[in-house]
C-alpha cells in the first residue's frame, strides 16, 4: 500500500495543508512570504504536489520548486520551520513514521530548491 492511500488519500492530505497553510498565516516569522500570493491557489498547488510526492495521484502541474521559490528569500530557518509544522500536522492527524520519515527525506532533498 502507498503513501497517500495510508495516509488517508485526498481527505487527509487536504485537511493536512489546511492546517499547515493556517499555522503559517498566524505566525509572523512566515506570513510576510505569502503577502502577495493567491494562497486557495497555493493550498491546490501543495495538495496535489504532496499527494503525487506520498505515491498519490500524478497531478501536480505547478512551476518546479526552484522557479516557484525563487527570489523569495527564504531562510533555513524558515524551510526548517515549515518544514517542522508539516510534520506535527501530519503526527498529529496520526500518519505513522514511515510516512513521516519519507515526507523527512523530501523535505531534505528538495531544500535547496527552495531556501535561498
Amino acid at each position: 500500500m502507498d503513501l497517500y492511500t495510508r495516509i488517508g488519500e485526498a481527505p487527509a492530505v487536504t485537511a493536512a495543508v489546511d492546517a499547515l497553510y493556517r499555522v503559517i498565516l498566524g505566525d509572523t516569522r512566515l506570513s510576510g512570504y505569502f503577502a502577495a500570493t493567491d494562497v486557495p491557489r497555493l493550498k491546490e498547488h501543495m495538495v496535489a504536489l504532496l499527494s503525487q510526492v506520498l505515491g498519490g495521484p500524478q497531478e501536480y502541474s505547478g512551476r518546479d520548486l526552484r522557479g516557484a521559490h525563487f527570489g523569495l528569500g527564504i531562510t533555513p530557518a524558515d524551510y526548517d520551520l515549515v518544514g517542522a509544522y508539516l510534520l506535527g500536522i501530519l503526527a498529529g492527524l496520526g500518519v505513522d513514521d514511515e510516512v513521516l520519515t519519507a515526507v523527512r527525506g523530501v523535505l531534505t532533498s528538495v531544500a535547496d530548491d527552495v531556501v535561498g
